[in-house]
């Protein structure tokens, strides 16, 4: 591949996706039941983006993981959908081929990437079990050299559309058992004995761009497909799962920085009262909490380009990278909400940003481990920390972790207070969002070691102090409140006589 300035390619490729979606507006309007058509995909894929993620030695541009969060901020930045597919492309099938893939699979891949335009995904959840995916049923069977690996899997995104699959599955034992480890297997669905059957496609509520559905699988492949992990399957899938959720943050920043854009541009442009919308202090507030999403998001970016190469282990990553997924997801849709406040009436249309940003930024705070599950997480894992340390003060243990100890410093008045261990779970939620704010807050921290716009992060740090203050406000506050099982008795309004009447 002829060499050129990575910068410069990344800024080409950006400048091709904005001329295509000049061109072919409907790539952002259509709901692609089945997917892109080819055409469309190929316009999109004319300059190969993702040779970034394809080795030197086999082609590619090799490039670094700051290259690659680079490329999804400015794809991103155009299209949060077209972003996603490059993500899923990338860091979901790509990046675990070259760093698990066996030599015989690698070669066929990155030539068919290169040449003819075509595309990966990862199939983990099943149709009953989603978040409990290590539960999974897909199973395989291995005969000689080949493995015969059968199941059914949803929701993996580009489906029907992929030409390659890393497919989940559990070997099948003497016992005809399960094993309790997972296997990672490339599956070519254009090869007829490797067969991925659409059972059904999904009517999406967004992400237009992105096809989804239920997937049957019944496929002969080559032992040789199979990755290879250091030590055990689900091990490799922490790692692969883990650095996906930290480079999600180049995708989100495109998407912010795009929603700040539009809203200050919108805001100088558009007059109420005789004066720009600018000038009002409620949309100066929105456009501040927009300008702290940027910053923030910004600070993630370059935590995860310093640790998300693939010569890393990232299995042991599980609390920054649920944290910083979770956080920045959640930023994601506040800020296409702020928009969509700022642009009133004229943003709440499909052909609007303001109002596609709304629905399609929504299922990045679910899908890769729903938000609750992550800040559930992020909590129970501190929790079990402080109480084999011994420690009950939330400053007291977050001081000396290395991933929020200036941050806790910083916020000391705010966060010193004892924890109670018996929390309800909806506490655990809301203790996970408080330490994963700090952790992200940390890396925001960082930036003042950069040239990075310091007043930035100043006020970004403000606006993360003002959203711990209510969240530990709300933490302390809360009580368990339990279902009512039978509801629909004694409650309906109707049947009781109003206990006030008015005077007309």
């Amino acid at each position: 591949m002829e060499k050129q300035n990575i910068e410069s390619f990344i800024n080409e490729c950006q400048l091709a996706l904005r001329n295509a979606l000049t061109t072919y507006p409907e790539i952002e309007t259509t709901n692609y039941l089945q997917g892109l058509p080819k055409e469309l995909v190929e316009k999109i894929f004319r300059l190969k983006p993702l040779s970034l993620f394809i080795p030197e030695s086999y082609g590619g541009r090799g490039g670094t993981a700051r290259h690659r969060l680079a490329l999804l901020e400015a794809i991103s930045y155009e299209s949060i959908g077209v972003g996603l597919m490059m993500g899923i492309n990338g860091s979901l099938f790509l990046e675990p081929v070259s760093k698990y893939g066996q030599e015989e699979t690698k070669t066929d891949i990155y030539n068919s990437f290169l040449n003819s335009s075509s595309l990966g995904g990862l199939m983990i959840t099943e149709p009953d079990f989603g978040t409990d995916a290590l539960s999974m049923r897909t199973s395989y069977s291995q005969i000689g050299n080949h493995v015969h690996l059968k199941g059914a899997k949803h929701w993996g995104g580009l489906t029907g559309l992929a030409d390659f699959w890393i497919v989940t599955g559990r070997k099948i034992k003497p016992n005809n058992k399960l094993a309790r480890d997972i296997d990672l297997f490339v599956v070519d669905r254009n090869k007829r004995e490797q067969k991925i059957s659409v059972d059904e496609y999904y009517h999406k509520l967004g992400l237009f761009l992105i096809p989804y559905g239920l997937n049957n699988i019944d496929a002969r492949i080559p032992a040789t497909s199979r990755l290879i992990p250091k030590t055990s399957g689900i091990k490799l899938m922490m790692d692969l799962l883990h650095r996906s959720r930290l480079r999600l943050s180049g995708i989100g920043l495109g998407f912010i920085k795009r929603m700040l854009d539009e809203a200050v541009n919108h805001c100088r442009q558009r007059y109420v009262g005789g004066k720009s919308l600018m000038a009002y202090d409620q949309v100066q507030h929105r456009i501040s909490l927009l300008q702290a999403c940027f910053t923030v998001s910004s600070a993630m970016c370059h935590y995860t380009a310093g640790v998300s190469s693939i010569r890393n282990d990232l299995t042991s990553y599980a609390l920054q990278a649920n944290a910083a997924k979770s956080v920045l997801t959640d930023m994601m849709h506040d800020s296409a909400q702020s928009l969509l406040q700022l642009t009133g009436a004229k943003g709440y249309r499909r052909d609007h940003i303001a109002g596609r940003a709304v629905v399609d930024s929504r299922p990045f705070q679910i899908f890769e481990g729903s938000n609750d599950v992550m800040y559930s997480q992020v909590a129970d894992y501190v929790l079990k920390k402080m109480k084999k340390s011994k420690y009950r003060n939330l400053y007291d243990f977050l001081n000396q972790l290395e991933l929020t100890t200036n941050a806790a410093d910083h916020f000391k008045d705010v966060i010193s207070f004892d924890l109670n261990f018996s929390s309800v779970q909806r506490a655990r939620v809301k203790l996970g969002k408080i330490i994963a704010k700090l952790i992200t807050a940390n890396f925001t921290f960082n930036l003042y070691e950069t040239d990075f716009q310091e007043d930035l992060v100043d006020n970004a740090l403000e606006v993360i102090g003002n959203e711990l203050a209510s969240m530990i406000s709300s933490l302390k506050q809360s009580r368990l409140v339990s279902v009512v099982e039978n509801y629909s008795e004694n409650s309906d309004w109707k049947l009781y006589q109003p206990l006030t009447t008015a005077i007309v």
